[in-house]
């Protein structure tokens, strides 16, 4: 699938300066864009993400897409069809309430890739308060068993905000916190072609890449209310398989037993 600029559209290439900078950034100068955002990251992941992981190993060619806000029967579907044709795998960042009302979706995204818990309500100020930030990832771990058979063992914070809770703290109930490298920022994307954009000026080795596949409260679907995520996924993997990039899970991003001539395919 390859998609093409909306030639109707009024936005002017200088406006797509000052609403993207990191996108022409990307494309000026891919290792300044690099080095940047490597000091950006380690900065927001250590102290002000409560030290989620914002990016993987960059010594193999392996990126990480992650969608967030799922399970939702209107999107979801599709993004697992795209995945499929491609052989492309990734992690999925459910919230407890939608895993409850779309069960056998939740299970069947589960049986394919990995699922990790983008807790249960998704409150704005979830993680200002500790009480409330563990019953809520409590209810959420309990629906995740029940529905999908395991504990989740991978967690996003509603918004990216961690708020006064600490990786080390999770360590307890087996979850690892991940941020993201880059968001697409696919919530406000005008067209499918503005996602694929900015993903291409910005995509490198060991990037963990934001997406949604659903909404959650508080979260913005955008123009395209998602649909804009499905249309644009074919032409995102295409971009990685012309790079030599594979889609993979969080797990398989960080896992070292995976073979580096296998990759190197």
């Amino acid at each position: 699938m390859k998609l093409t600029r909306d030639c109707n559209s009024n936005t002017s290439s200088s406006m797509t300066l000052v609403v993207e900078p990191a996108t022409w950034l990307g494309r000026f100068s891919p290792r300044l864009w690099a080095l940047a955002n490597g000091v950006r990251l380690a900065v927001e992941t250590r102290l002000l993400r409560g030290g989620a992981i914002g990016h993987g190993p960059r010594g193999l060619p392996r990126v990480a897409l992650t969608f967030d806000d799922g399970p939702d029967p209107r999107w979801t579907p599709g993004i697992l069809d795209h995945l499929e044709r491609a052989g492309a795998r990734a992690t999925f960042f459910f919230t407890g309430m939608n895993v409850a009302e779309h069960p056998e979706l939740a299970r069947e995204v589960a049986s394919r890739h990995q699922v990790g818990t983008h807790l249960f309500s998704h409150h704005r100020g979830l993680t200002r308060d500790r009480r409330f930030f563990l019953d809520d990832m409590e209810r959420a771990r309990e629906v995740h068993e029940r529905v999908l058979g395991r504990r989740p063992g991978a967690l996003r914070f509603p918004f990216g905000d961690s708020g006064r809770i600490r990786a080390v703290e999770l360590r307890r109930y087996g979850l690892v916190p991940y941020h993201w490298s880059f968001s697409t920022l696919d919530s406000r994307a005008e067209t499918p072609v503005r996602i694929v954009e900015r993903f291409s000026s910005l995509v490198g080795p060991g990037d963990i890449v934001l997406l949604h596949d659903g909404r959650s409260p508080g979260s913005s679907l955008g123009p395209g209310h998602r649909r804009n995520t499905v249309a644009a996924l074919p032409e995102i993997l295409d971009v990685l398989a012309r790079r030599g990039l594979k889609a993979v899970t969080l797990d398989e991003l960080f896992s070292m037993r995976v073979d580096r001539d296998a990759d190197s395919e």
